[in-house]
């Protein structure tokens, strides 16, 4: 079980106006902070 933390925030360029004109670089996530990993072992 894990403790829920804050959500992050999403943060668009304010400069692009047009969705079509988004790219990748145009998002800044804010405020992550991600649990450690899960290790487990799995078959492949």
């Amino acid at each position: 079980y894990r403790e829920c933390r804050p959500l992050p925030r999403m943060q668009l360029k304010p400069a692009i106006t047009r969705l079509e004109d988004f790219g990748f670089e145009d998002f800044t996530l804010l405020d992550y902070n991600p649990h450690p990993s899960i290790k487990a072992t799995i078959a492949v």
